[in-house]
């Protein structure tokens, strides 16, 4: 039992290996359902979560952080999925979403280039030249990407336990060496991995809820919550005594610790809620 993530460059047999290996292991095999998961539980168009996986983000975004609410409720859909376990997932950056979950093997196919640029060829009845072009300008995308989203590099070998690539190896010889290793006791899930994975699942989602408040800290503990948020910033005026000032202070705190609490009582599996919260200071 198990979760196998695939990494692949386009027309790289990614998605076939994905569901071979997933067939031969009696696994379930998912991808783009993950958004249409995190879209109906966060109420999100899908369209915005797959731009937000697909396309580097905006100068807008690095600003704001728009992107990062986005990527929360994915990983929050993802992981709530993978918790239930025997999963190959073959979507969008999976090795680094799972980033944290145990006994995950984290597989990157590559095809040769010759085999690639033949594929879209044949696929999309291109020439050579445009079919390297679109090649060359996906794998950049998806390395601008990951840098900027993840300041890691997509080819460094170290985000990945087994690289595969097709050409000496036959795709069949691919999907017979990724179950193999899955098989490895390394990534067998334990009891204990389970409650870690429902930890962080449920964690993940309390998270993704509470992006509105900014950056904030979330563990789980056999579904006790505890949350750390950042000090919030309310406007003093000029005319407010200090009294009036420190009342106000006690009242901005208590609300919203209150508003938090009912958020996040309402997920399914949190059994109590310990929010820390220093008191607000005036900007």
């Amino acid at each position: 039992m198990g979760i196998i993530t695939i990494s692949r460059g386009c027309y790289s047999h990614g998605k076939e290996i994905a569901e071979k290996v997933a067939n031969k292991l009696n696994y379930e095999c998912v991808s783009n359902e993950i958004l249409l998961e995190a879209s109906e539980y966060f109420n999100v168009p899908e369209i915005k979560l797959l731009s937000s996986l697909h396309d580097p983000p905006s100068v807008f975004e690095r600003l704001t952080h728009g992107r990062d609410t986005f990527m929360a409720y994915i990983r929050a859909a993802l992981l709530e999925h993978v918790k239930r376990d025997n999963v190959v997932y073959h979507g969008y950056a999976g090795h680094l979403l799972l980033a944290g979950v145990p006994g995950v093997l984290k597989v990157r196919v590559l095809a040769q280039m010759d085999e690639r640029i033949n594929m879209i060829s044949r696929l999309k009845n291109v020439s050579t030249r445009e079919a390297t072009r679109h090649i060359q300008e996906e794998d950049d995308r998806r390395a601008r990407w990951t840098q900027a989203m993840y300041k890691e590099d997509i080819a460094a070998p170290w985000h990945y336990d087994l690289i595969v690539q097709i050409g000496a190896l036959t795709i069949t010889d691919a999907c017979s060496i990724i179950s193999l290793a899955s098989q490895a006791a390394t990534y067998q899930t334990s009891e204990a991995d389970r409650q870690r994975m429902n930890d962080l699942a449920l964690s993940s989602h309390v998270k993704a809820i509470l992006q509105p408040y900014g950056h904030v800290d979330v563990t789980s503990d056999g579904g006790n919550i505890k949350i750390m948020l950042p000090i919030q910033k309310i406007r003093k005026s000029d005319f407010s005594t200090p009294q009036a000032s420190a009342h106000l202070r006690e009242r901005v705190h208590d609300e919203l610790i209150q508003e938090i609490v009912g958020l996040v009582q309402k997920i399914p599996d949190v059994k109590d809620v310990v929010c820390d919260l220093d008191m607000p200071r005036y900007s």
